[in-house]
């Protein structure tokens, strides 16, 4: 159902490789995925940006990119551009971009029920192969549904917008764009609300959290991001 979709907005995806150095020749790495919003602007979870994931930490020293379709060729580098933490939205800049396909944003929210999948690198790894390092990267598909869109407070208790989907997701999901059949964004995958099983009644609690298209746009026009397409 989606192969069409996956097609086109694999072209505007990114795998992204962060680092920091923390002594005795060792790196600290980080990784998620992105996604081209305006000609050689990506947007990512802002907590990928952040040693250990962590928001309250500082921020990576060394940012690369890979494009989906360039998996193979030499990482481009990016730069930090702005962030907004407590909405974990974050923006970097490829300095020399291998292409500039850009995806479309809903400036509107999608109703529930509708049909969505994401695309980027979750379950990706940095290891060492004869002294190198290797960064491993497979691009992953995941579908579900669109559950609910309501508010909920951030670590100051402040209510923002946020989506529901309805499957559990990979690790490491964090960046990835969630878009319909329409091949167009309706948000961005920063969380995941998860429980083991409930022995009284077997169910299992699993939810995907989604920063809406709208916040996105509105964050990056923000920034004087211009070019971004919208529908």
């Amino acid at each position: 159902m989606f192969r069409k979709a996956n097609k086109t907005i694999r072209n505007a995806i990114y795998g992204v490789l962060c680092q920091s150095p923390i002594g005795n020749n060792q790196v600290n790495f980080g990784n998620g995925t992105a996604f081209m919003i305006a000609p050689g602007i990506c947007a990512t979870a802002a907590h990928v940006l952040h040693i250990e994931g962590d928001r309250s930490k500082p921020l990576h020293q060394k940012i690369e990119v890979i494009r989906a379709p360039d998996i193979g060729s030499a990482m481009r580098v990016a730069v930090f551009i702005a962030e907004d933490l407590e909405r974990d939205i974050a923006l970097i800049r490829i300095v020399e971009p291998t292409d500039t396909t850009c995806v479309t944003l809903y400036r509107s929210i999608q109703e529930r029920g509708t049909s969505c999948g994401s695309l980027g690198f979750p379950l990706s790894n940095v290891t060492e192969v004869n002294h190198q390092m290797a960064f491993n990267l497979v691009e992953r598909f995941q579908g579900a549904y669109i559950s609910a869109f309501q508010k909920l407070n951030s670590p100051s208790n402040t209510p923002y917008d946020f989506y529901e989907t309805d499957a559990l997701m990979y690790g490491g999901s964090s960046g990835c764009p969630g878009f319909t059949l329409e091949e167009k964004i309706f948000g961005m995958h920063v969380a995941t609300i998860s429980e083991g099983e409930v022995k009284s009644n077997n169910n299992r609690l699993a939810i995907a959290l989604w920063v809406p298209s709208p916040d996105i746009i509105s964050f990056a026009l923000k920034h004087q991001v211009h070019n971004i397409r919208v529908s």
